[in-house]
């Protein structure tokens, strides 16, 4: 069973994310600040990390930076989950990239069978 991280100050949002994919079989985890999420992706090393991008204190893409650098984590594959709506922001979000690959990106609110749909395509190789 594939382990994913959910990181999202929203408890509602994460909660909802979580119990879709316990729903499709998942063991999920969720975190409601970004240094938290790197502390638990240390502990358990998550096959996945679903990454809402606008957080206070510590945001998303500070978090994907530091989780980076970290070589046992650094392949963990990532979704962004924002609720950023103009094209030009959603521009910006997919510019942060692994190896110069954008990351997959579901904007806020998205339907449960994206969610999924997304995350099966993430984790084809890992399980």
């Amino acid at each position: 069973m594939a382990r994913i991280l959910v990181v999202d100050d929203d408890e509602g949002m994460a909660d909802a994310t979580r119990r879709i994919l316990v729903k499709a079989g998942y063991d999920v985890a969720v975190c409601y600040e970004g240094r938290v999420a790197i502390e638990e992706a240390a502990k358990t090393r998550p096959d996945l990390i679903l990454m809402d991008m606008m957080m206070p204190k510590f945001s998303g893409d500070q978090t994907i930076k530091e989780l980076k650098k970290v070589p046992e984590l650094a392949q963990i594959p990532i979704i962004i989950l924002t609720g950023l709506v103009s094209p030009k922001e959603y521009m910006e979000m997919t510019r942060i990239s692994i190896e110069g690959k954008p990351y997959k990106t579901l904007c806020k609110p998205y339907e449960a069978e994206e969610l999924l749909r997304l995350v099966k395509e993430s984790l084809w190789r890992v399980t």
